[in-house]
């Protein structure tokens, strides 16, 4: 908890000038603890919290005992400052009172039983006994002789400590992440960070005498401690509390002699997840049973398999430590290259959907990922400073193979997409877990070109030398290359666009790569970060996905398919505009060969009937030149014969002229119709007088009005609103007819001319109900 210091205005500026910059830039493989002041800081604020204290006389018959960051020598200047005080109690309520009037905020308790320090305090007040350092003789005897009571029962202390310790990283790894920091990561509480070190250190004493060889993981935690905590005093100096924002992180880099704030939390994610590491493994050791210990310690790797086994067989923090410190020295960095196959295997066996999560996390905690793909290794600590990416490159890709996984056991995690996983084959899946391992793997790479042009070479290169199928590298090659354009047109187009299937089916998204891609899509988004995955996303990824594999876009892309093939110049909008109807009812290759008919065709072309399959009559009107009035002569001849239009396709096309189709009803002989049409002229029946429910503008700009005609189904409804345009003198662009049911709603597109609001009021006045 981050609260005001204790220092006044003049101690403040000399602590600033006491934390000074480290004597060279921090490298996590050269530890060194001297180049560090903060050990300075935390004594010099430690020496001034003694001299507030001791301002009063009654300070020593208190007996004050420090507790917490002040007794480890981990002060910072917004540090919470704890004491035990074991002198008379009404002495130590006016001392304490004195204290708090004089603005120092102080957590204090006294013990329960002046006996038994340990009688009724959680764990953690106990542990802190053990670190605690007094003030005066009579403290430290009273302090000594707890202390010893204590060590005397150790066993049973460190039990409970040992639970405590175990239950509260748990609690904390639910609030700051289970895998990885945030992107702005909390240098006390956060996982790695100083809580954790603090702890690990602390257990490490308890269970001294379990740990062989325990001299590398104490100096990386040592080395940490004194890194973590000059970031700390100096985030506290700096105005801040325990959270690295983006904001700070470029002065803090600066002050720590980084080239850019890239580096600095490079180098920070680094040391984080090195403390994290070790932490764990200290726990897991004072856990772990005297004949666990030692099977694990005599355990030897002849071969560069007997990791995966060792991992697969335990994927436990004891097993990685062993698989880290075996690495160098049975895969040295030189032969990497030459085990090219047998890495494609391992990970092969790591990958795979029916293996279990914690193999996978075990792989990447061991460092066993850096042999197995050295390019992951360059992205340890890597961070994207955009609010969205939550976790580091390497943890992303971590996350996202550990995703995959999670979505082949539970679909369900996937909301409204779990519809796709049912269709996915075997191949699918190792498809996409490849894909998952690769796809952000050029990330950071200094080139102009994008990651994922990057990450193609990287697949080519890495498949050949695994000696996979130039099919299989293909499929991963071309997910690599697209991994984001799903993403892209599910959130940012519009799904029912004809444009945007083209412009995906462009890039091959179709079949099982359409979904193979939106499940990728879904990984990408639950390991960037869990909480940007919402149902929301779900619903507008799956209706692309419908729309995508809808009769709809299967009709367009077999239109276009056509209008190439025949050689047909129209733009891509046309198969829009005519129609889902039409589409479905009339055979494509009929309607290309008609329109190619009609745009090479000098004159206009005699109307044309045609009755599908389903028993639909459609009738096509054709005019090489439009006039005002044209529609509402097509309508008013096919009301004139008594034909009930229930659809129609309207339009005005470059080249082709008037082209207009109408499904009618009629229950007349077809070749008798046909003759009747051909022969008919300008309607001599009257349009009858309808009315409508609503006439509005659904739409109005300086191109064009949509304008709409809603109402109850009825004769002559489409004839009397294209008469009533007409006698407006509005021209009719194109309309669209729909029916379903006994609802009837006519779409009109018309040239601008006049006032729209003025066009509807006096449309309503003689049509609206």
């Amino acid at each position: 908890m981050a609260h005001k210091t204790f220092l006044t205005a003049e101690q403040f500026q000399q602590a600033q000038e006491i934390l000074t910059p480290p004597l060279m830039t921090p490298d996590g493989d050269v530890r060194q603890v001297f180049c560090f002041s903060s050990e300075s800081l935390s004594h010099w604020l430690g020496t001034k919290l003694e001299e507030i204290l001791k301002e009063n006389p009654q300070w020593r018959d208190t007996h004050p005992i420090m507790l917490g960051s002040w007794a480890r020598g981990e002060l910072s200047p917004k540090s919470d400052i704890d004491i035990l005080f074991c002198g008379d109690e009404a002495q130590v309520k006016a001392f304490t009172d004195h204290l708090h009037e004089r603005g120092l905020k102080l957590r204090y308790r006294m013990p329960l039983n002046m006996e038994d320090w340990t009688e009724g305090v959680e764990a953690f007040d106990i542990l802190a006994l053990l670190k605690a350092k007094p003030l005066t003789a009579e403290g430290a005897r009273k302090l000594f002789e707890q202390q010893k009571n204590i060590w005397a029962r150790k066993k049973h202390f460190r039990r409970i400590l040992l639970k405590a310790v175990k239950d509260e990283r748990k609690n904390r790894e639910k609030r700051f992440d289970s895998i990885t920091n945030y992107l702005e990561p909390s240098i006390k509480f956060g996982p790695g960070g100083l809580r954790d070190l603090e702890q690990g250190l602390q257990i490490y004493e308890l269970f001294a005498e379990k740990f062989n060889n325990p001299g590398h993981a104490l100096n990386v935690l040592q080395y940490y401690r004194s890194y973590f905590l000059s970031l700390r005093q100096k985030l506290h100096l700096d105005g801040h509390g325990d959270i690295l924002s983006s904001a700070v992180q470029f002065d803090l880099g600066k002050w720590m002699g980084f080239k850019s704030h890239k580096d600095f939390m490079r180098s920070l994610q680094r040391g984080l997840s090195r403390v994290s590491f070790y932490s764990d493994w200290i726990v897991e050791v004072a856990e772990a049973s005297e004949k666990d210990l030692r099977k694990i310690e005599s355990g030897t790797f002849k071969k560069f398999e007997d990791f995966l086994t060792a991992l697969h067989k335990s994927s436990r923090v004891l097993v990685q430590k062993k698989v880290r410190e075996n690495l160098d020295s049975l895969i040295p960095d030189k032969l990497v290259k030459t085990m090219a196959k047998r890495r494609g295997k391992a990970l092969d066996e790591v990958l795979d959907v029916k293996e279990s999560d914690e193999f996978l996390v075990s792989v990447f905690r061991s460092r066993l990922i850096d042999k197995l793909v050295p390019e992951v290794r360059r992205l340890v600590g890597y961070v994207q400073h955009d609010q969205y990416h939550r976790f580091t490159a390497d943890s992303h890709i971590m996350q996202a193979c550990r995703e995959v996984k999670r979505i082949y056991k539970k679909p369900s995690e996937l909301g409204p997409m779990k519809f796709i996983s049912k269709d996915l084959t075997k191949e699918d899946w190792k498809i996409l877990t490849w894909s998952c391992l690769y796809h952000d793997l050029a990330k950071g790479l200094e080139s102009a070109e994008h990651h994922s042009d990057l990450g193609v070479m990287i697949v080519e290169r890495d498949f050949r030398s695994y000696g996979f199928s130039k099919a299989f590298t293909d499929e991963v090659k071309w997910m690599v290359q697209n991994h984001l354009e799903l993403s892209q047109a599910a959130f940012r187009k519009n799904p029912k666009d004809p444009k945007v299937w083209q412009e995906l089916r462009e890039k091959g998204i179709s079949d099982a790569r359409l979904l193979r891609l939106a499940l990728f899509t879904a990984i990408d988004i639950r390991a960037t970060n869990p909480e940007a995955w919402n149902d929301w996303k779900a619903k507008l990824l799956k209706d692309l996905v419908l729309n995508l594999q809808s009769k709809r876009a299967q009709n367009y892309f077999d239109f276009e398919s056509l209008k190439k093939r025949k050689k047909l110049n129209l733009s891509a909008e046309v198969v829009e505009e005519l129609g889902l109807q039409l589409l479905e009812s009339v055979s494509l290759t009929d309607l290309v060969d008609d329109l190619k008919k009609a745009e090479t065709s000098e004159v206009s072309l005699k109307p044309r009937m045609l009755k599908t399959r389903k028993g639909e009559l459609w009738i096509r009107f054709h005019e090489k030149k439009d006039r005002r009035g044209l529609l509402s002569d097509y309508v008013g001849q096919l009301y004139s014969l008594g034909l009930g239009i229930r659809h129609a396709s309207i339009h005005t096309l470059p080249k082709v002229g008037v082209y207009d189709w109408f499904q009618v009803t009629s229950s007349r002989n077809l070749a008798a119709l046909s003759k009747m049409i051909e022969n008919a002229s300008v309607q001599s029946k009257p349009v009858p007088a309808v009315k409508f429910d609503t006439i509005q503008i659904v739409s109005a700009d300086d191109k064009e009005w949509v304008v709409s005609f809603k109402g109850a189904d009825q004769p002559g409804l489409l004839a009397s609103a294209a008469k009533a345009l007409s006698d407006a003198g509005m021209s009719i662009k194109s309309a669209r007819v729909h029916t379903w049911g006994r609802q009837v709603d006519d779409i009109f597109v018309v040239k601008p001319s006049g006032d729209a609001q003025e066009l509807v009021k006096s449309l309503s006045e003689k049509l609206g109900s």
